[in-house]
């Protein structure tokens, strides 16, 4: 009786993974870009929303994407630190420009500790893996840059589109070469 604790995600299902994840984030972009509100509030409701996004795309690609057992509980982990804070910044959306700063730091440290980790506890040098550590590179970045400078909404929020288009090119682009790799076109 074999248990095994391996299960190699495929290709089609890491692209998927991939661009979901790109496509929030660019949303994320495009909807703090375009809107001239940077208050507290807007920040909280457009945060909120991505992180439950974000949490509910990484929980439904934790079967998929992790390659170990360890590893599919970090990527649940991550997936309940982007919906507990996502639901704590829409029920919190009256709150002041500290709410925001908490769950945005919170939110960035948090996840982009636990997506490092997953990308370098993975047993290979995959793309996933790279991305893993690169993106939740950025999400640490953030968080810290948050705690150092304490910036007023306007720049909370901003940081926010700025990650976001980041992230999404970034994300675009790993799922674009992962999706021809498929394909058989290296």
């Amino acid at each position: 009786m074999s248990t095994a604790t391996r299960v190699s995600p495929s290709r089609t299902s890491l692209t998927a993974f991939t661009a979901l994840r790109a496509a929030a984030a660019a949303a994320l972009a495009v909807v703090v870009t375009f809107s001239a509100d940077h208050t507290p509030s807007f920040g909280l409701a457009v945060f909120g929303v991505f992180a439950v996004v974000s949490g509910v795309i990484v929980a439904a690609g934790a079967a998929s994407t992790a390659v170990t057992r360890t590893g599919r509980l970090l990527v649940v982990l991550r997936a309940l630190v982007l919906l507990v804070v996502g639901v704590l910044a829409v029920t919190l959306v009256g709150g002041g420009i500290g709410t925001l700063l908490t769950l945005e730091i919170v939110g960035f440290l948090g996840a982009g500790a636990l997506e490092v980790l997953s990308g370098l506890r993975r047993a290979d040098a995959s793309v996933a893996s790279r991305d893993l550590v690169t993106v939740g590179g950025l999400e640490l970045v953030v968080g810290a840059m948050l705690i150092i400078i304490l910036p007023d909404s306007l720049f909370a929020v901003g940081v926010l589109s700025a990650w976001g288009a980041v992230v999404a090119v970034y994300l675009g682009i790993a799922a674009v070469s992962i999706a021809r790799r498929d394909g058989g076109v290296r």
